[in-house]
């Protein structure tokens, strides 16, 4: 990394994991609510309204939630790597005991 920089790609239906989604979100819920003659200008100016009132307070809520949900996502996942998986191991190993099993037995009866 020639300038310390790294890329970060999230995936694809995870808006939640995009802290801009959940300021668009705020963005249109509070036009929604505040919108009383649907207007577009009205709406235009809801937003600017908006956006002027959206503090530096207000990003930092929107980044430490989607950290908040990106740690539930990785909790998850380690979860399913210690248990899920380790079983569906124990399930492959025994499926191929039963296969080799079975094989032995079909040939020593020839």
């Amino acid at each position: 990394m020639q300038y310390n920089v790294e890329i970060i790609r999230l995936p694809v239906k995870h808006c939640c994991l995009n802290p801009i989604e959940l300021c668009w979100t705020s963005l249109k819920d509070y036009v929604r609510k505040n919108n009383t003659l649907f207007r577009m200008t009205d709406v235009r100016d809801l937003a600017a309204e908006f956006i002027a009132g959206y503090d530096g307070d207000a990003s930092a809520k929107a980044i430490a939630h989607t950290r908040k949900i990106e740690n539930q996502f990785r909790d998850a996942d380690r979860f399913i790597e210690e248990h899920l998986e380790s079983d569906s191991m124990d399930y492959a190993s025994d499926d191929e005991s039963n296969v080799s099993s079975e094989y032995d037995e079909e040939n020593s009866n020839s």
